[in-house]
């Protein structure tokens, strides 16, 4: 008996693609699903550091910004260029370094960096002075920010005890000086008597009382 291979391997391919065409599209379907979801992430992440680049110790920036070595993590190039940006605008942040005026500008420049990194690899086309210039940012609101932060480590220095309150009297309300006068008087004389340079004095009734007694 010949056996036609032909329809047979045919046969083989139809029914495998009968039973895996199914398996094969749930398995896409979920994956396109979890590229989806790993872009949006992404895009909330730049999304909020563009909307709070005024705003830099808000709690929603701060969140986005520790959200950044996570959701661009990679092998890649650029994802490795995201985190390498991250890296050294978090160690700038260091408390040893003075934060003084040139300090500030240098986070400025890192976190724009970071940015512009990011806003590249989502496939954005701003440039780096977009990034740094195109932004509304009222006066009251950064006032706000800086007297923050100078409550903030007031307060640090103080309950660490580095710092303390200056304290100073300046009068007693409604004192009276003859009052005064005379609790100088009482605290000298009982100064001389602890001391031996005056006796201390009984008074008369209590004497004559023991004498009576006795």
């Amino acid at each position: 008996m010949i056996w036609d291979y032909t329809i047979r391997l045919t046969d083989v391919a139809i029914v495998a693609a009968a039973l895996l065409g199914p398996v094969l599209a749930v398995q896409a379907q979920k994956w396109l699903e979890r590229k989806r979801d790993v872009k949006e992430r992404r895009l909330s992440i730049f999304r909020t550091l563009m909307a709070t680049r005024a705003a830099m110790l808000s709690p929603q920036h701060v969140e986005a910004l520790n959200a950044v070595p996570v959701e661009f993590y990679g092998p890649s190039g650029k994802l490795k260029k995201i985190n390498e940006a991250w890296k050294l605008y978090i160690d700038h942040h260091d408390e040893r370094l003075p934060t003084n005026d040139a300090w500030a500008q240098k986070r400025h420049d890192l976190f724009l960096d970071m940015l512009h990194l990011i806003s590249q690899f989502l496939g954005y086309t701003f440039s780096r002075a977009q990034l740094g210039r195109d932004i509304y940012s009222p006066k009251a609101h950064g006032d706000f920010e800086t007297e923050q932060t100078i409550i903030r480590k007031g307060l640090a220095s103080l309950l660490s005890g580095e710092i303390a309150l200056p304290l100073a009297v300046k009068e007693f309300p409604n004192a009276d000086p003859g009052s005064a006068e005379l609790q100088a008087a009482l605290q000298q004389v009982m100064t001389d008597v602890l001391q031996g340079r005056k006796p201390f004095a009984q008074s008369s009734d209590k004497t004559e009382g023991i004498t009576e007694r006795g």
